[in-house]
């Protein structure tokens, strides 16, 4: 997934329903012998439903990967979103508790390209 945008590059958190649901993105530039991480931002807040950070890059292109973890607690069921400069980049929704245990989780991990112009 390509997001075009300047910089700062806002990202938007967004959580609900009875589950800890923490997550974490990394942003990456590709150099000619691997690669260097630019900026993270960790939203590790359980109890904001919202959480918002802003990240200074200079312009060209990089890799992002998120990652989110769901945890049960009330309940089982979450939903999130991570926005990218306002458009939703990753979405996700269901319910976690799956077997008897009282602390089923879940993790997501997925990447984006972000080129800041």
């Amino acid at each position: 997934m390509l997001r075009k945008t300047t910089s700062p590059v806002s990202f938007d958190f967004s959580r609900e329903g009875g589950s800890i649901i923490l997550a974490r993105v990394d942003i990456w530039k590709a150099k000619a012998d691997g690669w260097e991480r630019k900026a993270s931002n960790e939203f590790k807040d359980a109890v904001k439903p919202i959480e918002s950070a802003a990240l200074a890059l200079p312009k060209g292109s990089y890799t992002g990967i998120f990652q989110c973890f769901v945890q049960e607690s009330l309940n089982g069921r979450y939903k999130f979103e991570l926005s990218v400069s306002g458009k939703a980049t990753f979405v996700g929704e269901g319910d976690v508790n799956t077997t008897p245990a009282k602390d089923d989780t879940k993790v997501f991990k997925d990447q984006f390209i972000v080129e800041v112009k």
